[in-house]
């Protein structure tokens, strides 16, 4: 299955605003869970904690969501292919792992944090500073996926069964004009 030019430019549109529109609302949760750890008074770090938790439960899930699926679409329907190429397949795995890490484990972490420090109980600190350090690797990965994308590194996966084939010749060589 190919996507008309048009029908692609507009999913690689879709795919490159909600990519980057996760890394900013990644950047900006680590960033509130940061300052809200690093807050002495406990209003403050109720607040940072009660914004950052907000975004993670209004934003994370379809945001990233839709960042999967418009990827996949587009190694299923372009000639990137989903396993074609190492990039494609790297970038696929990081993000799966990342849908899942932001939903099941980073989210639900941060929105405990927030209910914590609006239940009127001081906020541990060194939770804080422990979810700032998991959101600054996931973003670090994040930013991966997005070199990834970029710089396409690694060159074409190798299907079995195929390395051994023997090239055909150029119709130069074959017609000895190459000599």
């Amino acid at each position: 299955m190919r996507l008309p030019p048009a029908a692609r430019k507009a999913v690689l549109t879709v795919h490159v605003l909600v990519s980057v529109g996760w890394v900013g609302l990644h950047a900006g949760v680590l960033t509130l869970v940061a300052a809200g750890a690093a807050a002495a008074d406990p209003e403050r770090t109720t607040m940072l904690y009660g914004a950052a938790a907000a975004l993670v439960e209004l934003l994370v899930m379809p945001v990233s969501t839709l960042a999967l699926v418009s990827g996949l679409v587009l190694a299923l329907a372009t000639p990137w292919g989903l396993f074609r190429h190492w990039w494609v397949a790297a970038k696929l795995g990081l993000t799966a792992l990342l849908v899942a890490g932001s939903n099941l484990s980073l989210g639900p972490g941060v929105v405990e944090l927030a209910r914590a420090a609006e239940s009127g109980a001081v906020p541990d600190p060194v939770e804080g500073v422990r979810m700032a350090t998991a959101l600054s690797v996931a973003l670090t990965v994040l930013v991966t996926t997005t070199l990834l994308s970029t710089v396409k590194p690694f060159g074409r996966i190798r299907r079995p069964g195929r390395a051994g084939r023997p090239r055909a010749a150029a119709p130069a060589a074959r017609s000895g004009a190459a000599r």
